[in-house]
This record gives structure tokens, sequence and C-alpha cells, in this order.
């Protein structure tokens, strides 16, 4: 991979810009460890009954903008501000659907309701340190506003979240649950696994948690065991106890998903790769698990339904310029250089913000010898994100030569030089 020369504060330094071909990320658990698990609530996208309403034009501006407003004050760090726009009730109410009411469940809903308020502080303080959010829209769905937040992981890590919007009683929209697309599930779906470890094993019906009937007193053992081995971090432990689930249980699609994270916090490849082979397997059709099965395809060098899981994402998400992104990537693996380029400036296009964007933009014109795209490449990392190229350095860069000995070259080089000596 040609590396490209930058200077930056009056530093020279050489970056190599990999490849990024969406290494999942694991969003930042937004709960207690406790919480890393679920046992699978109702799913954020079910059908709701009765005819789909058609909101009216001020509504959905309304929502938009205070989708906008909730991602600026997460972006910003503003704790009170994000945290006053979560509404507890509707989402405990959530993590508790179908559980009794008892004395312990009342005291277990008082724990998640102080979970819940730090939560609230512990994405705003995170995300303002370790990622780059960006509101993309708020749409209708379902009879439902959902904010979509692209987010861009210190590491070069993609994924999104999702805000679930209604108005509280007095008439104010906040959150009433979101779902990560990284790991494939609601935030009340995290805590009704929390509930395991509250209740104790007398109130607890697995079935009823899960959605899984059929489940024994021996399941519900080996799950409490694993929401403790999870809170521990023991994970090798974790997926040795998985394996003496009944089949109806390890192949749910909750516990598929929490294997996957279970296997990427063990950074074990193997146990990553056979975990995202079995969601692939049991419900690769699950279009908001698009993101999570692009690393199982390209893993197995699948560019085609990498390609295919990407379509689904961008017309179940109403499209966005980090999915491009990403396809220009998977298009530079492939090889398939013109149509990396073609991808890249199609994200830029749509958000010119998007940094790592040009720069495989850049990588790729170098490789389809499209060299009047990587002047006009290089001009722009320079305007907008303050980069200086030195044409003399680069031009000794290895996988540079070519485009050095080239016309493009030879006239950016001397325009350069033109206005230098003004």
């Amino acid at each position: 991979m040609p590396a490209v020369i930058k200077e930056k504060d009056g530093m020279k330094i050489v970056i190599r810009k990999i490849i990024s071909t969406h290494g999942m990320t694991c969003m930042m658990a937004v709960v207690i460890c406790i919480a890393l698990i679920s046992c699978s609530g109702s799913n954020l996208r079910s059908t709701n009954a009765g005819a789909e309403r058609h909101p009216a034009r001020d509504e959905i501006v309304q929502y938009d903008k205070e989708g906008h407003d909730i991602v600026e004050a997460l972006s910003a760090g503003d704790v009170e501000a994000f945290s006053s726009s979560i509404h507890k009730k509707p989402i405990i109410e959530r993590a508790f659907k179908g559980i009794k009411k008892s004395r312990e469940s009342i005291k277990a809903k008082a724990v998640l309701n102080e979970v819940i308020e730090r939560a609230g502080s512990f994405m705003a303080e995170n995300f303002k340190e370790h990622a780059r959010l960006k509101f993309v829209r708020t749409r209708f769905f379902k009879d439902r506003y959902y904010a979509l937040v692209r987010v861009r992981m210190g590491d070069g890590g993609l994924s999104y979240m999702e805000f679930m919007l209604d108005k509280d009683v007095q008439g104010n929209i906040r959150i009433i649950d979101w779902y990560d697309y990284s790991q494939g599930q609601t935030y009340s779906e995290y805590l009704r696994h929390a509930i395991i470890l509250l209740l104790p094993e007398s109130e607890l019906s697995l079935s009823g948690l899960s959605g899984i009937g059929g489940i024994n007193d021996n399941s519900t053992k080996h799950m409490a065991a694993l929401a403790r081995l999870s809170a521990e971090k023991k994970f090798m432990a974790w997926l040795k106890t998985y394996k003496r689930l009944p089949d109806r249980l390890k192949y749910s699609r909750i516990m598929l998903i929490t294997r996957v994270l279970i296997a990427n916090a063990l950074d074990t490849g193997d146990e990553y790769r056979l975990a995202l082979k079995d969601v692939r397997k049991y419900i690769g059709d699950d279009p908001s698990l698009s993101l999570m099965l692009v690393d199982h395809y390209l893993l197995e060098k699948d560019f085609s339904s990498a390609h295919k899981a990407l379509d689904r994402l961008n017309i179940y998400t109403g499209g966005d310029a980090a999915i491009d992104y990403l396809r220009a990537n998977i298009s530079l693996t492939e090889k398939e250089y013109q149509l990396s380029v073609r991808y890249a400036q199609d994200a830029i296009e749509k958000d010119n913000s998007l940094e790592d964007a040009y720069w495989t933009l850049l990588v790729a014109s170098i490789y389809s010898k499209e060299y009047d795209i990587t002047v006009h490449t290089l001009d722009q990392l320079e305007y907008r994100f303050q980069y200086v190229f030195d044409p003399e350095e680069l031009s000794l860069v290895s996988g540079y030569e070519e485009f050095a000995k080239s016309t493009f070259f030879a006239y950016w080089k001397d325009f350069r030089m033109t206005l230098n000596d003004r």
C-alpha cells in the first residue's frame, strides 16, 4: 500500500492508510458490563398493529430538528442535555415486558433506572472522546420516528445507531430506546439480561425473558452463569458454557449476536469467524445485521455478498455516504480500482466532510492511473483538511513512481511552485 507524505502542524510524517474494510466495532457498552448480553426483548422494528400513519410535514420537521439536537448534545459531550433527552420509563417497560410484578421486580426496576441514568452520562462522555458522530436524518418507519446516527470510532471502525423518538406526557420529544447496528440489539434488550442477575431464580422465567419456549430450569441456570461470566470478563468460559445450551436457545438471534461480541472481545480470529458464520447461517436475512455480516463476507473473500449486504443496509437506512465509502474499500480490496474511485466519489458527493473517503479515492486513483483525480484529491485534502504535500517527497514514495512521471504530476508541481514564488 503506497504511503503518502503529509505535513501537519509543522511536522512531516509518513502515513500509511490501510484499507479499512469495517473491522467490526463493538460499540462502547453503554450499560454496565452485566448488560453486555441480552436475552432478547421485542424487536425494535416489530410491525405495529393497525394502519400505517402518515405524519404531517411540520411534525416531520419537528422530529428531525430534535433528532439533530440530540446527536449534537451527544457529540459535544453535553451530559445534562443528552441524559435529559432519555425517557427512562418506556425503556424499562420494554425491558420488563412479560415479567410479573413483584417486590423483587420493583427493586430491579429501581436499579435499572439508575443504570439508564449512568448510561446517558457514559455515552455523552465517551463518544465525545473516542468517536465522531454525524446526524444523518430522522425518518418515519412503522409508525415510529428514528434518528439515524453515523458513528466513526477512533480506530476507523464504522457503525450506526438509531434513536427511537416519541413524545412524553408533556409533549417533549425524547428517546424511548435505541438500536446499535454493530451489535444488532436495542438498549432495552441489553437490560433484559441484567434482570437475570437482579431477580432471584424462583422468579425467573427464561421463556418470558427471551421469547423462546420450552426452556427448562437447567437452561435458566446456564443463562445466569453466562451473565456472570460476561460481567467478570471470563470470555473463554462464557463460550464453553454457551456451547452447552440447547440448540433452540444457542441458535436464537440474540445468543448468536452475543456470541459474536464475546468472540470479538476474546480476540481470537477462529472463534470470531465461526460466530459470524453462524449468524450468516441462521439469521443472515436480517438487514439490521448487514453491517456486522460484512466482516464475515470479507473474511471469506465473498465480495459479491459483501456488496449485497451493503445494498440491504443502504435500503434499510435510507442511504449514507459512509456506506459508499465501505463499497469503495471493498472494491479496492477486490482490485476493482475504477469502481472504487466511483464509489469514493459518490461518498464525497454526499458528504464532503468524510475525510477517509478522500484517502480511499487517492489510493484508488493511483492504482487506476486516473491521475487527474489524484491531483484533484491531493488539492482537496490540503484545502479541506489542512494537509500539505511535498511533491519531491511524494515522488519518492513506493507506489507513486508512475504518477510522479505523469504530466498531471508535472503540472501540479509547477503550479505549486508558481504559487510559492508569489
